[in-house]
């Protein structure tokens, strides 16, 4: 569906729900998939103009149509579409599962990709036609496609590409219930944990409204040095302004939107807004300092990161040597090749580099060594028990020495009494963050908070 637009609103939550249980009733009946796809279908067809949907299914894979349905369209018109391998043609039905991509033909009788099928859609009238690749929830892998066509020669307007999108989850859970063999077969799968699916799948849902109708913003937490006296930045934190819930912590949304495969539109709305926030206060104080992003590695791995992380600071203004992008360290694991390149990128552009709760894994080491840090963050579990725990003060220890050895910053997470404080900075750490200094705060509050230095 292309890039996902910031902002954007596509549907009321209750818009969502009421399409939502009334797309699913012949799910959770149990009913055949087929009759299932086509309570979806009309669903479809009733908000768009002038549409007639059909929905083709794939093989296992992904090499050609073996079954779909349609609602006012007849079946035997997809049948003309099945076993037939994607890369002979198929009009837009074949090149969107091919591209994994949206496909738009105004008109089909002057689109080449529909040289060979125009004749299958012609009796019936039909002129346009746009087609969707359905993913399975959480994958790249693309289980069916959805097309919609038309009588006259048009472009789907973006209400219909919205609320399609919106619902894509849903189609691709629905398929994914079913057992479809390569010669077309449907199983129904066990559907007993369905109620599990809905409700999650409505809660992602909610996230994404949550985020186009910007209740995702970030929280803004101070990073010391010198006893707290002064300022060496500020870390980013995401937190969700709930409408019923009140503020909802990010261990409740980020793996969701990870799993959904969504997080780099989450990344990015924290980044910007930090950004832009930033950037006004640093011009109306005067003062200069770090700001600190967190970013998914699932994120990170994905293509042009670095260019967009250029984007959201030439369209903010904010230094580039006044951000860094923080990564977790134990999501570092498998991916270090991919993420040396990209790390290398950021660092071309001026940004800093900072892993987070180091000395959490047996890789630390090699993160040294192959990527261009400039600062580990001790992690607050260590920091936690440093006062009581001879092995954790070893470890606060030997680390603190180790990023001093290398010229590195180190920062000491979860400070939270005079105790920790004490005991970090006897060896050597001088840059702290934690609640013995402030909880995260609303941009207000680190307005108020940042006029002390």
């Amino acid at each position: 569906m292309g890039e996902k637009r910031l902002n954007e609103r596509v549907l009321s939550p209750e818009e969502f729900v009421s399409g939502y249980q009334y797309i699913t009733e012949y799910l959770k009946a149990g009913l055949p998939l087929c009759d299932v796809l086509k309570r979806a279908l009309k669903y479809f067809e009733d908000q768009f103009v002038d549409s007639y949907c059909t929905i083709m299914l794939l093989n296992s894979k992904g090499t050609e149509f073996v079954n779909g349905a349609a609602y006012s369209l007849p079946d035997d018109m997809l049948e003309k579409f099945m076993h037939i391998r994607l890369f002979d043609g198929l009009g837009t039905c074949g090149t969107a599962a091919v591209r994994g991509e949206l496909m738009v033909s105004p008109n089909v009788h002057n689109d080449r990709t529909w040289r060979s099928f125009a004749n299958v859609v012609k009796p019936y009238g039909l002129k346009s036609c746009w087609s969707v690749p359905v993913f399975k929830p959480g994958t790249s892998d693309i289980v069916a496609i959805f097309a919609v066509y038309s009588k006259y020669s048009r472009y789907p307007t973006q209400r219909e590409l919205d609320t399609l999108s919106a619902y894509n989850e849903l189609l691709g859970l629905i398929v994914s219930n079913y057992k479809i063999d390569d010669s077309g077969e449907i199983e129904q799968l066990d559907l007993n944990e369905d109620d599990n699916l809905n409700s999650k799948t409505l809660y992602v849902e909610s996230i994404k409204t949550g985020l186009k109708n910007g209740e995702i913003y970030p929280y803004y937490q101070p990073v010391l040095k010198s006893d707290g006296q002064e300022l060496h930045g500020v870390e980013a934190l995401a937190r969700w302004e709930h409408p019923e819930k009140g503020l909802v912590p990010p261990i409740d949304f980020v793996d969701h939107a990870e799993e959904y495969d969504f997080i780099d539109w989450l990344d990015e709305v924290i980044c910007r807004r930090a950004c832009e926030d930033m950037k006004k206060l640093m011009d109306d104080t005067g003062k200069t300092f770090t700001l600190s992003v967190n970013i998914s590695a699932v994120h990170i791995r994905k293509q042009n990161f670095a260019q967009r992380i250029e984007d959201i600071l030439d369209e903010t203004g904010f230094p580039a040597d006044c951000l860094a992008i923080e990564i977790t360290e134990t999501s570092l694991i498998d991916n270090l090749t991919e993420v040396a390149v990209t790390f290398q990128q950021l660092k071309n552009l001026g940004v800093k580099i900072a892993i987070d709760d180091f000395g959490t894994t047996y890789s630390s080491l090699n993160y040294l060594k192959y990527l261009p840090v400039d600062t580990i963050k001790l992690d607050k579990t260590f920091i936690h028990d440093v006062d009581k725990s001879p092995i954790d003060r070893r470890i606060c220890k030997t680390i603190i020495q180790l990023g001093s050895d290398l010229e590195l910053d180190v920062v000491a997470e979860g400070v939270e009494c005079d105790q920790h404080l004490s005991i970090i900075q006897d060896f050597g750490c001088n840059i702290y963050q934690g609640y013995y200094f402030s909880k995260p705060l609303t941009l207000e509050g680190w307005k108020n908070y940042l006029e002390q230095f």
